[in-house]
């Protein structure tokens, strides 16, 4: 009998890669965008996030500033407890690796970053390690805490629900493209330095919990079904949708309207990720009434029984499939949008619970 070949995990995919790695834990335990800690006092339970940041992999020294770096190494963490219905942060661990030779002023940049946005939502620097390696890499682990009687999860969308995203999308993707092409110091005011902001100061929708409990009709059990856009909203919805056996009709996509006319406009909104916003799952009476308070909010559509992904045209009012696309993928042989590379400062998704 032959070898039987192991596959790369190139091949494998990191989805595939994550759904193999679910049979080392409880059932159910990677099956978010955090993982849950047993309940404390209180009724809240905790949360628990992780990502990795390596050099050239994430960032770049060439087009991240250090304290952009730190700083979007919390937010992509506190983002993934916002997913959870989290409204407290703890605060995070970090494990550092770099060379001997990195100047201490770009690394008290980077942990000056990381305060400035801990400070954003109360959390502290909790502790951490530090290792020589031969480039820069941050791991690092966030706690934030939870009302266990209003948790999020991906898994409690049903058919008839309303799509709602908590703001527009596409704008960081669009400001990844300006560094990547040399833009790096944009006209103060205009699209591309708010572009470039939203790329390097992206900011956590911890607001979103609360918001959602001010808008929750009298009545109305508490179910909301959600995720984050760190990969871009077709991949949110793909995980609220088409891994549960569902399907979605898009009625009108979260453009900011400065890139409603731009070429690339609708794949940055789609693909391109790094919003940092939540997407979400709503009984329609529940979504009518947080659109209603929340003109921040866009309605994005339905969910369906069909398991497929459609995209009202605007030209015919026809739905067809979403332009084509890729989610960001670590392992995977083709970067997304056929765009990544060292320029790319995205926070990764191997190191979370579920990518």
């Amino acid at each position: 009998m032959g070898k039987v070949r192991s596959p790369s995990l190139a091949e494998l995919g990191e989805r595939e890669l994550l759904r193999r790695l679910e049979r080392f834990a409880p059932p159910g335990q990677l099956a978010d965008d955090a993982a849950l800690l047993p309940s404390v006092p209180g009724g809240r339970r905790g949360v628990v996030s992780s990502d990795v940041l390596v050099e050239d992999h994430h960032f770049s020294k060439t087009t991240t500033p250090p304290e952009s770096v730190g700083w979007r190494a919390v937010m992509a963490n506190v983002s993934d407890l916002a997913a959870m219905g989290a409204d407290q942060v703890v605060g995070v661990t970090v494990g550092l690796g770099c060379p001997g030779s990195l100047p201490w002023h770009w690394l008290e940049s980077v942990y000056g970053g990381m305060a400035n946005a801990l400070h954003c939502h109360g959390g502290h620097l909790l502790g951490g390690d530090c290792v020589g390696s031969p480039m820069v890499s941050l791991a690092m682990t966030a706690l934030g805490t939870v009302d266990q009687e209003h948790l999020i999860c991906r898994r409690d969308a049903r058919v008839g629900d309303w799509l709602v995203c908590s703001g527009p999308h596409g704008l960081s993707s669009y400001g990844l493209s300006l560094l990547r092409s040399g833009v790096v110091n944009p006209e103060p005011g205009s699209l591309q330095a708010r572009a470039v902001a939203a790329h390097r100061y992206p900011r956590a929708r911890l607001d979103v919990p609360q918001r959602l409990r001010a808008s929750q009709p009298p009545g109305t059990p508490w179910r909301v079904a959600g995720t984050d856009s760190s990969d871009g909203l077709a991949q949110a919805l793909h995980l609220l949708c088409g891994e549960q056996g569902l399907g979605g009709h898009v009625h009108r996509l979260p453009l900011p309207g400065a890139l409603a006319g731009l070429p690339d406009g609708e794949r940055h909104c789609l693909w391109g990720g790094e919003d940092f916003e939540l997407v979400l799952a709503l009984e329609p009476g529940w979504a009518q009434a947080l659109l209603g308070r929340e003109p921040g909010f866009r309605h994005l559509g339905t969910v369906t029984a069909d398991n497929h992904l459609l995209l009202k045209d605007a030209r015919n009012g026809r739905l067809r499939p979403f332009p084509p696309g890729k989610p960001f993928d670590h392992f995977g042989l083709r970067m997304p949008m056929g765009a990544r590379d060292q320029g790319d400062s995205k926070p990764p998704t191997a190191g979370k619970n579920t990518g």
